[in-house]
């Protein structure tokens, strides 16, 4: 089984993400409700296989943590899914800008079909 952090400060919509990967993805599940928080865990050695992402985040902003992220050599590799409520092209573009790479964008509300099949797709084409 996989690990997958999920960095979402919305705790209905942590748990819900939660369910889905741990009951139909069949992945652990880590769970951080600020990019802070995910950033300590990745720096204390904690590398999941896959990051499912918001970017409205209090503090320290997803694109920020991805950022981050992407300037560590440990970090770099590691697949990231962005689930947000912003339109995927002002993400996009926004990420294009900073020269950040990512698997994918879904923006929320995500259909959970969608959700799960993204996720098993990162995670078989890593």
């Amino acid at each position: 089984m996989a690990l997958v952090l999920i960095v979402e400060d919305n705790e209905t919509i942590a748990d819900s993400l939660s369910f889905f990967v741990k009951y139909f993805a069949r992945h652990n599940t880590l769970v951080a409700n600020s990019a802070e928080v995910a950033y300590d865990t990745l720096k204390k050695g904690v590398i999941p296989d896959l990051i499912i992402l918001d970017i409205k985040l209090p503090g320290m902003d997803g694109i920020d943590l991805l950022s981050r992220i992407h300037r560590d050599s440990k970090l770099k590799q590691i697949r990231v899914i962005i689930h947000s409520s912003l339109p995927v092209d002002e993400v996009r573009e926004d990420l294009e800008k900073r020269n950040i790479f990512i698997y994918h964008i879904l923006e929320k509300p995500s259909n959970p079909n969608d959700l799960i099949e993204t996720i098993r797709e990162a995670l078989r084409n890593k």
